[in-house]
Protein backbone atom coordinates (compact mmCIF):
# COMPACT_ATOMS: atom_id res chain seq x y z
CA UNK A 1 0.00 0.00 0.00
CA UNK A 2 3.05 2.56 0.73
CA UNK A 3 4.15 1.96 -3.07
CA UNK A 4 0.93 3.04 -4.17
CA UNK A 5 0.50 6.10 -2.11
CA UNK A 6 3.62 7.25 -3.75
CA UNK A 7 2.63 5.73 -7.48
CA UNK A 8 -0.76 7.14 -7.00
CA UNK A 9 0.39 11.10 -5.61
CA UNK A 10 2.99 11.29 -8.38
CA UNK A 11 0.36 9.94 -11.24
CA UNK A 12 -2.06 12.32 -9.59
CA UNK A 13 0.25 15.38 -10.05
CA UNK A 14 2.02 14.25 -13.43
CA UNK A 15 0.13 17.05 -15.17
CA UNK A 16 2.13 19.74 -13.33
CA UNK A 17 4.90 18.01 -13.11
CA UNK A 18 4.66 18.49 -17.33
CA UNK A 19 3.64 22.22 -17.20
CA UNK A 20 7.07 22.54 -14.85
CA UNK A 21 9.24 20.77 -16.73
CA UNK A 22 8.34 22.71 -19.66
CA UNK A 23 8.94 25.61 -18.00
CA UNK A 24 12.26 24.62 -16.56
CA UNK A 25 13.39 23.78 -19.93
CA UNK A 26 12.20 26.92 -22.08
CA UNK A 27 13.88 29.13 -19.59
CA UNK A 28 16.71 26.65 -19.65
CA UNK A 29 16.73 26.51 -23.06
CA UNK A 30 16.34 30.59 -24.19
CA UNK A 31 18.71 32.15 -21.83
CA UNK A 32 21.35 29.79 -22.41
CA UNK A 33 21.30 29.99 -26.13
CA UNK A 34 22.12 33.77 -26.07
CA UNK A 35 25.45 32.89 -24.63
CA UNK A 36 26.91 32.88 -28.34
CA UNK A 37 25.92 36.32 -28.80
CA UNK A 38 27.10 37.60 -25.49
CA UNK A 39 30.23 35.98 -25.98
CA UNK A 40 31.05 38.26 -29.04
CA UNK A 41 30.47 41.29 -26.58
CA UNK A 42 32.20 40.30 -23.16
CA UNK A 43 34.27 43.30 -23.18
CA UNK A 44 31.42 45.23 -23.24
CA UNK A 45 29.70 42.96 -20.48
CA UNK A 46 32.55 43.27 -18.35
CA UNK A 47 32.66 47.05 -18.32
CA UNK A 48 29.12 47.24 -17.48
CA UNK A 49 29.25 44.09 -14.11
CA UNK A 50 33.04 46.53 -13.00
CA UNK A 51 30.72 49.47 -13.27
CA UNK A 52 28.54 48.45 -10.75
CA UNK A 53 30.33 45.63 -8.48
CA UNK A 54 27.94 45.49 -5.45
CA UNK A 55 24.96 44.59 -7.63
CA UNK A 56 26.62 42.35 -10.02
CA UNK A 57 28.17 40.32 -7.46
CA UNK A 58 24.81 40.10 -5.66
CA UNK A 59 23.07 38.67 -8.96
CA UNK A 60 25.99 36.74 -9.81
CA UNK A 61 27.10 38.46 -12.47
CA UNK A 62 30.91 38.94 -10.92
CA UNK A 63 31.92 37.04 -14.47
CA UNK A 64 30.19 37.49 -17.44
CA UNK A 65 32.88 36.45 -19.60
CA UNK A 66 32.89 32.97 -19.38
CA UNK A 67 30.30 30.46 -20.14
CA UNK A 68 29.93 29.12 -16.22
CA UNK A 69 29.94 32.66 -15.59
CA UNK A 70 27.37 33.36 -17.90
CA UNK A 71 24.91 30.67 -16.90
CA UNK A 72 25.39 31.03 -13.24
CA UNK A 73 24.07 34.92 -13.89
CA UNK A 74 21.17 33.81 -16.09
CA UNK A 75 20.05 30.31 -15.68
CA UNK A 76 21.00 29.60 -12.14
CA UNK A 77 19.64 32.76 -11.22
CA UNK A 78 16.12 31.91 -13.00
CA UNK A 79 15.71 28.40 -12.52
CA UNK A 80 16.27 27.84 -9.00
CA UNK A 81 13.14 30.17 -8.26
CA UNK A 82 10.80 28.24 -10.73
CA UNK A 83 12.03 25.16 -9.15
CA UNK A 84 11.31 26.61 -5.34
CA UNK A 85 7.98 27.60 -6.85
CA UNK A 86 7.00 24.29 -8.07
CA UNK A 87 8.65 22.76 -5.08
CA UNK A 88 6.48 24.56 -2.35
CA UNK A 89 3.20 24.02 -4.54
CA UNK A 90 3.90 20.34 -4.50
CA UNK A 91 5.12 20.41 -0.99
CA UNK A 92 2.06 21.76 0.48
CA UNK A 93 -0.01 19.90 -1.90
CA UNK A 94 1.36 16.52 -0.31
CA UNK A 95 -0.46 16.51 3.03
CA UNK A 96 -2.01 19.54 4.26
CA UNK A 97 -3.54 19.25 0.56
CA UNK A 98 -5.13 16.20 0.65
CA UNK A 99 -5.83 16.82 4.29
CA UNK A 100 -8.68 20.38 3.63
CA UNK A 101 -9.97 18.49 0.79
CA UNK A 102 -10.77 15.02 2.50
CA UNK A 103 -8.63 13.23 0.38
CA UNK A 104 -6.66 11.93 2.38
CA UNK A 105 -9.26 10.56 4.57
CA UNK A 106 -9.82 7.51 1.71
CA UNK A 107 -6.11 6.93 2.02
CA UNK A 108 -5.44 6.91 5.99
CA UNK A 109 -8.49 4.06 5.75
CA UNK A 110 -6.16 1.97 4.20
CA UNK A 111 -3.64 -0.17 6.11
CA UNK A 112 -0.89 2.15 5.72
CA UNK A 113 0.87 4.18 8.74
CA UNK A 114 0.90 7.85 9.09
CA UNK A 115 4.45 7.75 9.17
CA UNK A 116 4.52 5.76 6.00
CA UNK A 117 2.28 8.06 4.53
CA UNK A 118 4.57 10.95 5.11
CA UNK A 119 7.54 9.14 4.08
CA UNK A 120 5.82 8.02 0.57
CA UNK A 121 4.49 11.33 0.54
CA UNK A 122 8.08 13.15 0.66
CA UNK A 123 9.49 10.83 -1.21
CA UNK A 124 7.16 11.46 -4.51
CA UNK A 125 7.54 15.79 -3.65
CA UNK A 126 11.69 14.53 -3.74
CA UNK A 127 10.78 12.69 -7.28
CA UNK A 128 8.95 15.69 -8.51
CA UNK A 129 11.55 17.97 -7.61
CA UNK A 130 14.47 15.70 -8.87
CA UNK A 131 13.21 15.66 -12.13
CA UNK A 132 12.68 19.12 -12.96
CA UNK A 133 16.49 18.88 -12.04
CA UNK A 134 17.39 16.33 -14.69
CA UNK A 135 14.80 18.48 -16.93
CA UNK A 136 17.63 21.12 -16.52
CA UNK A 137 20.58 19.41 -17.08
CA UNK A 138 19.25 17.29 -20.02
CA UNK A 139 18.99 20.42 -21.24
CA UNK A 140 21.86 22.10 -20.57
CA UNK A 141 23.59 18.79 -21.80
CA UNK A 142 22.18 18.83 -25.12
CA UNK A 143 22.79 22.52 -25.69
CA UNK A 144 26.00 22.57 -24.92
CA UNK A 145 28.36 21.54 -27.96
CA UNK A 146 25.66 23.41 -30.31
CA UNK A 147 26.67 27.09 -27.93
CA UNK A 148 29.77 26.10 -27.77
CA UNK A 149 29.68 26.62 -23.43
CA UNK A 150 32.75 23.98 -23.26
CA UNK A 151 31.21 22.74 -19.66
CA UNK A 152 31.92 19.21 -18.42
CA UNK A 153 28.82 16.87 -17.83
CA UNK A 154 30.07 16.74 -14.62
CA UNK A 155 30.29 20.29 -13.55
CA UNK A 156 26.89 20.38 -15.53
CA UNK A 157 25.19 17.41 -13.61
CA UNK A 158 26.76 19.26 -9.94
CA UNK A 159 24.62 22.37 -10.67
CA UNK A 160 21.49 20.73 -11.51
CA UNK A 161 22.29 18.50 -8.31
CA UNK A 162 22.37 21.81 -6.26
CA UNK A 163 19.80 23.88 -7.72
CA UNK A 164 17.23 20.88 -7.39
CA UNK A 165 18.55 20.42 -3.70
CA UNK A 166 17.95 23.89 -2.79
CA UNK A 167 14.12 23.45 -4.25
CA UNK A 168 13.39 20.89 -2.69
CA UNK A 169 14.91 22.60 0.86
CA UNK A 170 11.88 24.57 0.88
CA UNK A 171 9.43 22.01 -0.45
CA UNK A 172 9.95 20.21 2.50
CA UNK A 173 9.40 22.93 4.71
CA UNK A 174 5.98 24.01 2.98
CA UNK A 175 5.41 20.36 3.15
CA UNK A 176 6.72 20.01 7.00
CA UNK A 177 4.44 22.83 7.87
CA UNK A 178 1.52 21.37 6.14
CA UNK A 179 1.92 18.07 8.05
CA UNK A 180 2.55 20.00 11.12
CA UNK A 181 -0.66 22.74 10.57
CA UNK A 182 -2.60 20.86 8.24
CA UNK A 183 -3.27 24.22 6.82
CA UNK A 184 -2.17 24.03 2.90
CA UNK A 185 -2.76 28.44 3.01
CA UNK A 186 0.00 28.09 5.78
CA UNK A 187 2.24 25.66 4.21
CA UNK A 188 2.53 27.30 0.80
CA UNK A 189 3.47 30.72 2.97
CA UNK A 190 5.28 29.83 5.36
CA UNK A 191 7.54 27.69 2.44
CA UNK A 192 7.54 31.01 0.58
CA UNK A 193 8.58 33.14 3.33
CA UNK A 194 11.59 31.13 4.36
CA UNK A 195 12.51 31.42 0.72
CA UNK A 196 12.44 34.90 -0.11
CA UNK A 197 14.26 35.16 3.28
CA UNK A 198 17.00 32.72 2.00
CA UNK A 199 17.28 34.28 -1.21
CA UNK A 200 17.35 37.82 0.01
CA UNK A 201 19.96 36.82 3.29
CA UNK A 202 22.15 35.07 0.73
CA UNK A 203 22.02 38.31 -1.59
CA UNK A 204 22.21 40.96 0.69
CA UNK A 205 25.19 39.65 2.50
CA UNK A 206 27.30 39.10 -0.33
CA UNK A 207 27.37 43.09 -0.27
CA UNK A 208 26.43 44.01 3.81
CA UNK A 209 29.31 42.46 5.72
CA UNK A 210 27.10 42.51 8.92
CA UNK A 211 24.58 40.69 7.40
CA UNK A 212 27.25 38.08 6.18
CA UNK A 213 25.86 35.37 9.23
CA UNK A 214 22.57 35.36 7.15
CA UNK A 215 24.34 32.90 4.38
CA UNK A 216 24.79 30.50 6.63
CA UNK A 217 21.00 29.85 7.13
CA UNK A 218 20.07 29.83 3.31
CA UNK A 219 19.96 26.77 0.82
CA UNK A 220 21.17 29.44 -1.37
CA UNK A 221 23.75 29.85 0.04
CA UNK A 222 24.89 26.01 0.42
CA UNK A 223 24.08 25.77 -3.43
CA UNK A 224 25.43 28.04 -5.18
CA UNK A 225 28.66 29.05 -3.24
CA UNK A 226 30.76 25.68 -3.70
CA UNK A 227 30.55 27.41 -8.12
CA UNK A 228 29.41 23.96 -9.27
CA UNK A 229 29.39 24.93 -12.63
CA UNK A 230 33.32 24.81 -12.01
CA UNK A 231 34.28 22.98 -8.90
CA UNK A 232 32.14 20.11 -9.77
CA UNK A 233 30.28 18.53 -6.31
CA UNK A 234 31.06 19.75 -3.12
CA UNK A 235 30.52 17.22 -0.48
CA UNK A 236 30.06 19.48 2.50
CA UNK A 237 27.92 21.52 1.41
CA UNK A 238 25.73 18.81 -0.58
CA UNK A 239 25.21 17.12 2.53
CA UNK A 240 23.98 19.96 4.29
CA UNK A 241 21.33 20.61 1.46
CA UNK A 242 20.15 16.55 2.07
CA UNK A 243 20.27 16.49 5.42
CA UNK A 244 17.97 19.42 5.74
CA UNK A 245 14.98 17.98 4.36
CA UNK A 246 15.27 14.96 6.30
CA UNK A 247 16.01 16.65 9.78
CA UNK A 248 12.26 18.69 8.57
CA UNK A 249 10.73 15.21 7.43
CA UNK A 250 11.73 13.50 10.99
CA UNK A 251 9.99 16.83 12.85
CA UNK A 252 7.07 16.59 10.29
CA UNK A 253 6.58 13.18 11.19
CA UNK A 254 6.98 13.78 15.27
CA UNK A 255 4.21 16.16 15.19
CA UNK A 256 1.68 14.46 12.20
CA UNK A 257 1.84 11.44 13.96
CA UNK A 258 0.19 12.88 17.03
CA UNK A 259 -2.07 15.41 16.26
CA UNK A 260 -5.59 15.13 15.35
CA UNK A 261 -6.28 14.79 11.48
CA UNK A 262 -9.12 16.39 9.47
CA UNK A 263 -10.76 12.96 8.80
Amino acid sequence: MAADVFRRFLGDHRRGLIGWSAAVAAVTAMYSSFWPTMADTTDLMQEYVDAMPGLAEAMGWSDMTTPEGYIDGTVLLLVPILMMVAAVGIGARAVAGDEEEGALELVMAHPVGRTSLLLQRFAATAVYTGVLGAVMFLVLLGLSPVLDLDIGAGHLAAACLATALNALCYGTAAFAIGAAAGRRSLAIAGGAALAVIGYLGNTFALTVEDLEWLRFGSAFYYALDPDPLVNGVDPGYTAVLAAAPAVLVALAAVVFGRRDVLV
